[in-house]
């Protein structure tokens, strides 16, 4: 029991509703108050941050099978594309989202062999259209397996990378930030938001006293 003429301080008391040794988070609750509003986290359910958990983890993984595979096999091989001329580009586009990040596709098939499967090459650019671009097949000199569109292999390269950066780094920050939200108990009913509730509570009965 707290002595007579004992100062407790605000950022350890305790609750009258929870167990001792459990403060309550009066800070945060402090920070309510003057603001007027509750954060808008704790209007966010558990099953929202799961649905986004899995939403954020399902971009990651596109983009990486998707791009990592041939950013970093033309980040290696880089300078040693010659124009295939044994090769054509079909099929080509690309398509911009919002005037920010710009996906592309292009198959490219041998001429001699028209029949023969032709190999895919995608790729995404920030703040590039793509559109008038010629599609020039290229062929490296020291992996002749090795075919690609030369505006991807050589013009684009480095924003595809950073590109490829700047979104998987986004999305990992977001991955990061719902598991944090998830483990602390940041949502609508979680141990943040009840130690948020009482903590409101707390302030309120110190103003009655």
């Amino acid at each position: 029991m707290t002595q007579f003429g004992r100062r407790v301080a605000a950022g350890s008391a305790v609750s009258p509703s929870r167990p001792y040794g459990q403060p309550s988070d009066v800070d945060a609750a402090l920070a309510v108050v003057k603001a007027g509003k509750l954060p808008a986290w704790t209007t966010v359910g558990p099953t929202a941050l799961v649905m986004g958990l899995l939403l954020f983890a399902g971009g990651l993984y596109f983009i990486t099978v998707t791009y990592a595979g041939e950013i970093l096999r033309d980040i290696r091989l880089a300078g040693t594309w010659q124009v295939a001329y044994d090769l054509r580009a079909v099929n080509g586009s690309c398509k911009r989202h919002n005037f920010v990040v710009t996906f592309c596709s292009a198959n490219i098939q041998s001429v001699a062999e028209p029949n023969r499967a032709a190999v895919k090459s995608e790729f995404m650019m920030l703040f590039s259209s793509g559109g008038g671009e010629q599609l020039v097949p290229v062929r490296s000199t020291t992996d002749r397996s090795a075919v690609g569109i030369a505006y991807a292999t050589d013009t684009k390269l480095t924003n595809r990378t950073l590109t490829f950066i700047g979104l998987t780094g986004t999305l990992v920050a977001m991955l990061i930030g719902l598991v944090s939200a998830l483990a602390k108990g940041r949502y609508s009913g979680g141990a943040a938001h009840r130690d948020l509730l009482d903590g409101i509570a707390e302030l309120q009965a110190r103003a009655q006293i």
